[in-house]
């Protein structure tokens, strides 16, 4: 019997005071009174309600404001301004490579008086003409997956077609074109196989438990979005978080749980001979609370 063992080991420093980070997103917003003038130099801070990880700005002369290099989660935005109320939106979803608009209207009042919005978000890209789809990480780690790679579900995607092995040239195709125009990026960095950019064939072995979620763009892709005319698909790792956590998983697939198919059974052929061992684990925690995190993943393949 063949046997073959493989791993990977994953591991992800966040560090809020890190000079240069890799961009998967950004949230922006325009602050305005009730009158709808703009509100120039109110001091917008956001923070990942996660991780505790915070960022700060103030609006420009045009009252927009604009924070950059954020990675997917849940936010809350806080907008204050003497001799306005304070405004805080809660629970705003940021996905990876979409950027989050969070427009604020404040109000006459004391900077101690608190106003509590939750999820006062655009929720429908306005700006572009991108045709896309996130997966987010409970589809990822609750769908299907043969081989528990989590690129397999692009195929689930409109316009996306997989050709059989079996055939000449055989790959992913997005709406007509070739199987090696796709690229790939996690966390915003190249992650592109040099000869055959098939993004399920990856260089870089992901599983469902270290991966935050992914957007595939199908059709329209800006020039920050990608590069080919395939797929382009932006991947965002996890991170830890404030609390520990982490899993254990084992998956087995094997002969012995399979029927055989009948054209087989027609001729006296066995069933063919499968058996698969996935096995591996996950953790992630805080080093210092709301400033540093690891986050570790494994896998280990046994055929």
């Amino acid at each position: 019997m063949k046997s073959r063992i493989s791993g990977a080991v994953v591991l992800f420093l966040v560090l809020s005071t890190a000079s240069a980070q890799v961009s998967t997103s950004r949230i922006e917003g325009t602050v305005i009174d009730k009158t709808n003038a703009v509100v120039a130099d109110a001091t917008v801070k956001i923070t990942n309600e996660e991780t505790g990880v915070s960022y700060e700005t103030r609006s420009g002369s045009a009252g927009t404001w604009n924070i950059p290099s954020l990675t997917p989660g849940r936010y809350t935005v806080t907008v204050t301004h003497s001799g306005f109320q304070t405004i805080s939106s809660q629970h705003n979803v940021l996905s990876v490579g979409v950027p989050l608009v969070v427009n604020t209207t404040l109000l006459v009042g004391g900077t101690t008086q608190i106003v509590e919005v939750e999820s006062s978000y655009q929720r429908i890209e306005t700006t572009n003409a991108t045709v896309s789809d996130v997966m987010t990480t409970e589809q990822v780690k609750n769908l299907p997956l043969n081989g528990r790679n989590p690129l397999s579900l692009l195929t689930l995607e409109p316009g996306v077609t997989q050709r059989p092995t079996s055939a000449s040239g055989s790959g992913t195709h997005v709406f007509g074109s070739r199987d090696r125009s796709h690229n790939v990026t996690i966390d915003g960095i190249d992650a592109n196989e040099s000869t055959v950019p098939n993004p399920q064939s990856n260089i870089q072995r992901l599983n469902p438990d270290n991966v935050q979620e992914f957007r595939t763009i199908t059709l329209g892709a800006t020039a920050e979005q990608g590069r080919n005319s395939g797929a382009n698909v932006m991947i965002g790792t996890k991170s830890g978080t404030n609390a520990v956590h982490g899993d254990v998983f084992y998956f087995n697939r094997n002969t012995a749980y399979n029927a055989n198919e009948w054209f087989n059974n027609y001729t006296g052929h066995d069933r063919p001979v499968l058996d698969l061992h996935q096995y591996g684990f996950d953790v992630g925690g805080p080093i210092i609370k709301n400033k540093t995190f690891f986050f570790g993943s494994y896998q280990g393949n046994k055929i």
